[in-house]
């Protein structure tokens, strides 16, 4: 009895496990029927680091454990400027426990990115009909950080190459260095927008694949620096980039000094035994440094960017930790380099604020007109004296007046169909109004940048289809105040990264209403060129300018030294002369569309406004306002043929487009033998700054606070020059606080510069060329004060 007793009471023990069995079956039968999860990693930037007004790249690699699967990646972001949120989408299949790469291209919004501001999600077959599919290892939102460095980019066989870099953050500069490697070198060349220099150095480029290459070809024409070095490893380094070289590689040589180095640099720099350079003949460019006949820097402009030839391996000691590569290298990277925010308050523009005066002038459709004034005033009088008298007069002759009661509403809305018939006869169909900007380079290539509107008539979902190569960064729809930097948790633009094309889609659309976007080109394209012969002369600009682009252009203009020169208009192939110039700029000039295109008022409004907005953008963009007109030369023309066209939802729109050319150029200042560098045309740059906080406002104005600081005017590159008369003269008042003193390379030191007059140095002048190259100027002040850098003038000779 006491067996069956024990037997009975063990039974529900029996029972549980068995339940426990089979529940644990039951769950994993229902987790394999579930969808699976995936992994995911994310790399965005270099190093986490992106820079607030560029574009930048995030790797995401996808890991599906469980079973094959295709879908759509989602990611959200919140916009900006406040309203709904921004979906970048791109498919991806994924085959089962296969790390799969996706890449996207996506803006620097002037936002660091983390987990209230975006979120990644992956949709089962696509992001509007399929289910979502868990995440269940790696974050699920992007996580990045600002930084306003100059930043570059090492691809090299020692990880420490070019550390010293960051020395010159020891100069007042702020300089960033990340590391590269082959397999996560982006494939297209907006993503390198981030880096303003790459440094190739003991490394087989060739292992780049095509694509890689063809971006940083790409990167290097929209104003990159390509740095090819290496040594006895040089031709190994350039092989991927032998087309664009400077320098063809014939073989190493031993030298027992570098005095070129020493000289830029003015740093000496021993050698305790003989160090190897590679032997190269130019092929173009200019030689900056070089041993006997042996060429160790060599420089190639290469549309707006350049590539550099350095003959000796940047790693090797001892000229890795030689003290005056702060000094060579700022020679190398003088055109990207920031000096810190801890000393100078530089204005950064996120790439909204960028573009906010071309949104606002996107508004302004030349094909939607408001209707006419007196028309409806006639309509109304019409009414009026239809209704009244008339109507009034007629019901009487025929004793029917109570008939009023239904032929007056009537009337009224027959009036007020026909009202609104009239107002609303031009927006009846889809419009489209595009600004492009198109940059040309010089050399017959150019990039382009559209802004675009597209009107529409009724709500719903609109779409526009745009090449592969354009990336798209949807402005918002609200015109409200910005948002709290979370995500709106709802969207209403769509980009899609398809394969060989892009889609901008926006859903939701109310009637009659307006959605734009801005659409950035990858690559430059033939665009043509202003060919220009011109320059200075008596301390304007002379010559012609001829247009070698397939437009018509109107306005033309030439902006130098800060005045205008009025070209008019100008057709494909003809050329003008440059004639006097009608107007100056003045010291510094913050609305320089206002300054070419004056605003007329009157009744009919300003029929120039878009010119207007247009132009204030891009010199936004550049910094072409205040003290940096000085040394800027560029040209300006308009045209309204269509250079950008696309579809919307597939169909063809009636377009408004209006296209402005620039191109910036370099004066001659060379005539026969004679150098003449006018006023204006040299730009100061501050090379270091002790004083307690810098800045400068859009017209040209330096604030500065107690200390020190010093600014150097770099000298155009001419062969053979030298100069005879150096002038100094004063653009705005010296109070008396403040000490000036200009470098005397012959004394070594530093002497008084007094320029409450013109101060002029007559046949000593190569004793102030600091390096040969730059006139270095000192300015002390015991109190926070604003001034406006000086104006130099040069007179010389080449020598033949």
């Amino acid at each position: 009895m006491k067996a069956i007793i024990r037997k009975i009471a063990a039974l529900p023990l029996l029972l549980a496990l068995i339940g426990s069995l089979w529940g644990g079956f039951a769950a994993r039968e229902a987790f394999a029927a579930d969808p699976a999860g995936v992994e995911l990693q994310i790399q965005a930037g270099f190093d986490g680091k992106i820079r607030d007004n560029r574009w930048f790249p995030v790797k995401f690699t996808i890991t599906s454990p469980m079973e094959d699967m295709s879908g759509d990646l989602v990611l959200q972001m919140v916009n900006p400027t406040g309203g709904k949120d921004v979906t970048y989408v791109k498919h991806v299949d994924l085959p089962k426990m296969t790390a799969k790469t996706v890449w996207m291209t996506l803006p620097g919004t002037g936002m660091q990115l983390g987990s209230n501001n975006n979120v990644v999600k992956l949709y089962k077959g696509s992001v509007d009909k399929g289910a979502e599919v868990p995440i269940v290892k790696g974050k699920a939102y992007i996580e990045t950080y600002l930084t306003q460095s100059t930043t570059v980019g090492v691809l090299a066989r020692d990880p420490d190459t070019l550390n010293f870099l960051t020395l010159l953050n020891s100069r007042n500069y702020d300089v960033s260095v990340v590391y590269l490697n082959m397999a996560d070198m982006p494939a297209e060349s907006m993503m390198l927008d981030g880096l303003d220099a790459i440094a190739l150095n003991d490394v087989a480029s060739d292992q780049l694949k095509e694509e890689q290459v063809k971006a940083i070809s790409g990167w290097i024409d929209r104003g990159g620096t390509l740095i090819l070095a290496g040594g006895a490893g040089y031709a190994k380094t350039a092989k991927a980039f032998e087309a664009i070289a400077p320098a063809a590689y014939k073989d190493t040589v031993q030298v027992n000094g570098l005095s070129s180095l020493e000289k830029l640099a003015g740093k000496e720099l021993p050698l305790a035994s003989p160090f190897t350079v590679s032997r190269a003949d130019v092929k173009a460019g200019s030689v900056v440094a070089q041993e006997g006949q042996i060429p160790l820097f060599v420089k190639k402009p290469q549309e707006k960017g350049a590539v550099w030839y350095v003959a000796y391996d940047l790693s090797l000691q001892p000229l890795a930790s030689w003290p005056g590569n702060p000094m060579l290298w700022e020679k190398v990277l003088q055109n990207h380099l920031a000096m810190s925010n801890t000393k100078m308050a530089r204005q950064v523009y996120p790439l909204m604020q960028q573009f906010w005066e071309v949104q606002n002038a996107l508004d302004l459709f030349p094909s939607l007109n408001p209707p006419s004034f007196y028309m409806l005033l006639s309509l109304f009088i019409a009414y009026v004296v239809v209704v009244a008298p008339v109507l009034y007069l007629i019901l009487k002759k025929l004793d029917k007046r109570e008939w009023a009661w239904v032929i007056i509403p009537a009337l009224s809305l027959v009036s007020s169909f026909g009202i609104f018939m009239i107002g609303a006869s031009d927006r009846s169909s889809v419009l489209t109004h595009t600004l492009n900007t198109m940059e040309l380079s010089g050399s017959g290539q150019g990039k382009r940048t559209t802004a675009t509107a597209v009107f529409v008539p009724s709500g719903g979902k609109y779409e526009i289809e745009l090449p592969k190569s354009a990336h798209a960064l949807a402005f918002n729809n609200s015109r409200g105040p910005g948002g709290n930097g979370n995500l709106a948790g709802a969207t209403d633009q769509y980009v899609y990264m398809d394969e060989g094309k892009t889609r901008l889609q926006w859903t939701d659309v109310p009637y009659w209403s307006v959605r734009k976007a801005l659409l950035q080109e990858d690559s430059s394209e033939p665009l043509g060129k202003f060919e220009v012969k011109a320059g200075v002369d008596a301390g304007t600009v002379k010559g012609e300018l001829k247009n070698a682009t397939k437009s018509d252009l109107t306005d033309v203009v030439l902006f130098a030294n800060r005045q205008l020169y009025r070209i008019g208009d100008l057709k494909a192939g003809e050329t003008k002369p440059l004639g006097a110039p009608s107007t100056g700029a003045g010291i510094g000039y913050s609305d320089i569309g206002q300054l070419l295109y004056p605003y007329q008022g009157g009744r009919n409004g300003d029929d120039r406004n878009r010119e207007r907005q247009m132009i204030n953008m891009y010199a936004n963009r550049n910094n072409f306002n205040g003290v940096n007109l000085s040394g800027k030369t560029w040209l300006i023309g308009w045209s309204k043929d269509e250079q950008f066209a696309y579809k919307v939802n597939g169909k063809e729109a009636k377009s408004d487009q209006l296209n402005m050319w620039v191109q910036e150029v370099q004066l001659d200042v060379v005539q026969g033998d004679n150098i003449l560098i006018p006023y204006g045309y040299i730009a100061p740059a501050v090379v270091q700054s002790n004083v307690q906080h810098m800045g400068t406002d859009p017209m040209g104005q330096v604030y500065v606070g107690q200390g020190d600081f010093t600014f150097e005017y770099r000298l155009p590159d001419i062969e053979g020059a030298s100069y005879h008369t150096l002038r100094m003269q004063s653009t705005g008042g010296l109070p008396a606080f403040l000490k000036l003193e200009i470098w005397n390379v012959g004394k070594n030191g530093w002497e008084t510069l007094d320029l409450r007059q013109t101060a002029e140095f007559k046949d000593n002048v190569n004793q102030y060329l600091a390096d040969g190259t730059a006139i270095r100027v000192k300015a002390t002040t015991t109190q926070d004060f604003g001034f406006r850098y000086p104006d130099i003038a040069l007179e010389g000779k080449v020598k033949q």
